[in-house]
C-alpha cells in the first residue's frame, strides 16, 4: 500500500497489542511501522504459495536447523558423498545419521511443547527433497511417512536412520520400518 492511499482501522486484542508494543520498543520502531512490515511479509509469503501463519514456523525450523549444525548442501554433492561413504563404510554412516537423529529429537523435546508435531514441521520445511511428509500421532503411536521422487536408495536409508533416531529419543519404540527408494514408513509406540 503506497503512502498516498488511505488508512484503515483494524481491531486487535489488547494482549496482542501489548506484546507488539514490547517488540516495537526492542526494535526501536513505531507500531505503525511494525504493522506495515508484518503485513508486507505476510503478503510476500502468500505470493510464494504459503500461508502467513507459517512464517514463524519457517523461521523456527531454520533457526533449529542452524543450532543443530544443519547445512544447505546441493543434492548432487550430497548424493556423491553418500555413495562414496556407503561404498566404504555404510554402517558407520548409518550410525552417524541415527545419532544425529537422537540429538535432534532431544533438542526438539527440550524446545517445543509438542516435539512430534515439531518434527513433522522440521521434515516438511528443511527437507526440500521430500514431496510428502506425514508425522501423525494417534494415542501412544506415532507414524512417519516420507515420500520423495528424487532420493536415491542410499539417501532414503540414511534419512530413515535419522528418523529412527529422532523417534527413539522422543521415547517411542520403533516397531516397523519400510524403506524403499524414496519411501519411508515408520511405525512406533510408547512403551
Amino acid at each position: 500500500m503506497s503512502a498516498g492511499k488511505g488508512k484503515k482501522l483494524v481491531y486487535v486484542s489488547e494482549a496482542l497489542l501489548e506484546e507488539a508494543v514490547k517488540v516495537c520498543r526492542d526494535e526501536d520502531i513505531s507500531l505503525g511501522r511494525l504493522v506495515d512490515v508484518s503485513l508486507l511479509q505476510a503478503v510476500k509469503v502468500n505470493k510464494l504459495g504459503f500461508r502467513s501463519d507459517q512464517m514463524a514456523d519457517f523461521f523456527d525450523v531454520l533457526q533449529s536447523n542452524r543450532v543443530l549444525g544443519g547445512l544447505f548442501v546441493p543434492s548432487g554433492v550430497l548424493d556423491y558423498m553418500i555413495k562414496k561413504c556407503c561404498k566404504d563404510d555404510c554402517e558407520t554412516i548409518k550410525n552417524l545419521w541415527f545419532e544425529s537423529g537422537v540429538w535432534t529429537g532431544k533438542y526438539l523435546a527440550e524446545k517445543f511443547p509438542d516435539p512430534v508435531k515439531a518434527f513433522g514441521r522440521f521434515l516438511e520445511l528443511s527437507r526440500w527433497d521430500l514431496n510428502e511428509v506425514a508425522v501423525t500421532k494417534n494415542g501412544a503411536a506415532v507414524r512417519v511417512r516420507c515420500v520423495s521422487t528424487v532420493m536415491t536408495l542410499e539417501n532414503t536409508t540414511l534419512l530413515a536412520k535419522f528418523v529412527e533416531g529422532v523417534i527413539t529419543s522422543l521415547g517411542y519404540v520403533v516397531e516397523h520400518v519400510d524403506c524403499l527408494k524414496g519411501l519411508i514408513i515408520l511405525s512406533s509406540k510408547k512403551p
